[in-house]
Parts: structure tokens; sequence; C-alpha cells
């Protein structure tokens, strides 16, 4: 999987209320208008318990190894 536009990435889970788990994470940032890119790398997260936007952004990072623009 390619990088997420990191911009787009954080503009969408600025106002996401944390902590919250996969499917709260994934329902709030297409509440906040998150386009199809940024969902599609929030729908691909773990399953698991977030605690932060870091811990979000940690994990799209994860999922594309060696791109961090």
């Amino acid at each position: 999987m390619t990088a997420p536009n990191w911009h787009r990435l954080h503009t969408a889970i600025a106002g996401v209320e944390f902590p919250c788990d996969h499917s709260d994470l994934v329902r709030q940032a297409a509440a906040a208008g998150a386009d199809d890119d940024v969902l599609g790398h929030l729908s691909a997260l773990p399953r698991r318990r977030y605690t932060d936007s870091g811990a979000v952004v940690t994990a799209c990072g994860e999922l594309a190894p060696g791109d961090s623009s």
C-alpha cells in the first residue's frame, strides 16, 4: 500500500475524539469529510483501539514503509 497524503490524513483525524476503536475512527473521519483515499488507508488499519492521532499516523506509516513524505 502506498503512503497516504499526510496532510489530508491529519486533517481528516483532527476532530476525532480519542481514544476510539477502529470503526469509530473511520466513521468520525468520514463524517469530517475525509476523501476515499484517506478512508481507504484508515479502513486498512488494524482493528484495535487508538489512543491518539499519533497512534493512527504511526499505524498508517507501518502500512506504507519507506515513504514518510
